[in-house]
């Protein structure tokens, strides 16, 4: 049987992102590897925004491919 983990960053309000889609008050974990966290999922589901920021960090060598 799959497992299936959900995880979000979202603030008091219910929004990930502020007015001007900022998103500032999430403040980085160095400690944190992505390559270790994302080997554990076969499929990453996340709406567009995020996959454009993802895609952008990854361009800029922010995030580990």
């Amino acid at each position: 049987m799959t497992r299936i983990r959900y995880s979000v960053a979202v603030s008091l309000d219910g929004y990930i992102a502020g007015p001007n889609g900022e998103y500032d008050w999430i403040i980085p974990d160095p400690e944190v590897n992505f390559s270790e966290l994302w080997a554990e999922f076969d499929t990453l589901l996340m709406g567009r925004p995020t996959y454009e920021v993802a895609v952008g960090a990854l361009a800029s060598n922010l995030l580990p491919e």
